[in-house]
């Protein structure tokens, strides 16, 4: 079996997650830990707001109970954010609540579907999103272990090269 990283073509994909071990085990776990969590993360929407009853509906295969269970899971893991608004149904006033994908809730769900179901634009600006992150992030990381930032440029200069010479 050859151990060669050229051979493998992978998405690169980093996943932010909290420093606190157990918010990563929770987000982790919650995540990643049923068929029924996968199945919600995949049939969100990565940008607005995704109904519960129209979840329901979609995932009739899995039990209302545990799709709830996931979602409130979710929302406590902070992949998720929740809301209510009112909406007329036949002339009554009614309260639906929402779903919403946190900034990590985006970066697990896009680990989940593949890219060929993005734009290029999506994929661009949820990239420029996360590099805006992860330069802050990398920048306080300098900052504390006293590390030149430079050495990091100059590695990101030469993966641009080598992608150049490549085409």
């Amino acid at each position: 079996m050859m151990n060669d990283e050229s051979s493998l073509e992978l998405w690169p994909f980093i996943l932010p997650l909290p420093k606190k071990k157990w918010m990563q085990y929770k987000i982790l776990l919650s995540a990643f830990g049923s068929k029924v969590a996968f199945s919600i993360l995949r049939n969100l929407k990565i940008e607005g707001k995704t109904y519960q009853k129209d979840l329901i509906k979609k995932l009739s295969q899995h039990s209302s109970k545990s799709i709830l269970n996931y979602l409130k899971l979710f929302v406590e893991a902070k992949v998720l954010e929740e809301g209510m608004e009112q909406c007329k149904i036949e002339g009554k006033t009614a309260w639906i609540k929402w779903y919403k994908p946190t900034f990590l809730g985006k970066w697990i769900i896009l680990l989940l579907i593949s890219p060929k179901k993005l734009s290029k634009e999506e994929i661009k600006e949820m990239s420029k999103a996360f590099l805006k992150f992860y330069a802050k992030s990398l920048a306080k990381f300098c900052s504390n272990y006293e590390i030149d930032p430079k050495e990091f440029k100059k590695e990101f200069d030469k993966a641009l090269n080598e992608s150049k010479m490549e085409k």
